[in-house]
């Protein structure tokens, strides 16, 4: 299963963007998910110098994913902890977008033209990690209901 793909020709108005704006939400999730181990053992084996680069902050996020995944987001770029969060954060069960989105165009293109103007950077991705970390976090333990909640009168 393909969560996304950048090989789509995103402009604005009379002005394409430069090649490579579509990947930038991609790269950032994805150097987000391999700063926090959540790579698949396939990028291990076949890009080590890449995921090395990619955690010294020599290359960006969008700069691993155009060398190491083509123009394809998918399934076999994290581990199964890593699909499940994706499953649920990135695209939802129906495959719509998810949370994901909203929250980068909150954290990184208010006030841009759009959504594809965010610029690649590591100031940048500092901006938006904490609140895919934040959202990780309650993915994992999500808030149990108060004890009173616990109980629903039964229906006669």
């Amino acid at each position: 299963m393909a969560y996304d793909r950048a090989d789509f020709d995103y402009s604005t108005g009379d002005q394409p963007l430069p090649k490579g704006h579509a990947a930038t939400h991609i790269g950032m999730f994805l150097a987000w998910a391999v700063n926090n181990g959540l790579e698949n053992e396939l990028h291990r084996h076949r890009s080590p110098e890449l995921l090395e680069r990619l955690r010294r902050r020599e290359i960006t996020g969008r700069q691993f994913f155009e060398a190491a995944c083509g123009d394809r987001f998918s399934e076999r770029d994290l581990s199964p902890e890593g699909n499940a969060f994706a499953e649920t954060y990135y695209s939802d069960q129906a495959g719509e977008r998810g949370p994901y989105f909203e929250d980068y165009r909150k954290v990184l293109s208010a006030g841009l033209p759009s959504f594809w103007h965010v610029a690649d950077t590591w100031e940048n991705y500092d901006k938006l990690a904490p609140v895919i970390s934040s959202r990780f976090d309650r993915w994992k333990k999500p808030r149990k209901k108060p004890w009173w909640q616990l109980w629903k009168k039964r229906q006669a």
